[in-house]
């Protein structure tokens, strides 16, 4: 999706947009046309999901290298206070985030400061035709766990990041973007076109809406939402990770 100049789209005209699919718990996924205005602030080319109280069942059984206690997330460092980031490797707005974070994350990970934890999800499986893109990325991802690689593979995707609405990377072009992310091991290959952590992904998209995770992208700390609208996203997570350090 592209952006556009828009920004008074309100919140009953996304809901106007929402196309249903059936999924396991029937989960509802939403891509804004133009832009989205969530608690009184513009997102352009954010992804939305309709959150519900589902429970999402048990974990897969096989889960990627580093995932979390809750095998709902991956977990890329150790520190004091826990970062949880949800992303859709289809949402612009999250690439957005990404990049305009990858620094201060990288200092505070350094300081071991925060505990990093990943949510890769799949909201914006529709907006992609075929459908499916975002698990499939999602699952990528997953593989570049396994490899060690995981946050050098998110940051290749997002910059390798499909149009919405189009095909997507095929298997062929997620297996040649792990060069760019230092990933030689001929195992990731197979792994991308088996998707062994295609569940997963399903997994960790349903429990995010069962946390009333509505949103991509959406940033807490420890346990509290913060405000990445607008390029601020850097100065609300350090101004966040520093009050809960008190």
């Amino acid at each position: 999706m592209e952006p556009t100049n828009t920004t008074s789209t309100t919140d009953a005209s996304v809901r106007d947009m929402v196309r249903k699919r059936h999924r396991r718990r029937r989960t509802v996924v939403v891509s804004t046309v133009a832009a989205v205005v969530v608690t009184a602030a513009a997102l352009v080319g954010a992804g939305l999901v309709k959150a519900n109280d589902s429970d999402p069942g048990k974990a897969p059984d096989r889960a990627p290298a580093g995932v979390a206690g809750d095998k709902a997330g991956i977990t890329a460092s150790k520190g004091e206070v826990r970062v949880d980031l949800y992303l859709d490797y289809l949402c612009p707005e999250c690439r957005n985030t990404e990049r305009s974070m990858a620094r201060t994350l990288k200092t505070l990970t350094a300081k071991g400061d925060i505990r990093l934890v990943y949510h890769p999800v799949a909201f914006l499986d529709d907006y992609s035709s075929p459908g499916g893109y975002s698990t499939r990325a999602a699952s990528a991802a997953a593989c570049a766990a396994d490899a060690g690689k995981f946050e050098e593979y998110t940051a290749v995707l997002f910059e390798k990041q499909p149009p919405e609405r189009g095909p997507g990377l095929s298997d062929t072009q997620l297996i040649k973007s792990a060069a760019d992310a230092g990933i030689t091991d001929a195992s990731f290959a197979r792994c991308v076109r088996d998707a062994p952590h295609k569940p997963w992904v399903r997994y960790v998209s349903d429990v995010a809406a069962s946390r009333k995770v509505s949103l991509t992208p959406t940033v807490m700390v420890a346990g509290e939402r913060i405000d990445v609208t607008g390029g601020k996203a850097a100065g609300e997570l350090t101004r966040a990770v520093a009050k809960a350090r008190r």
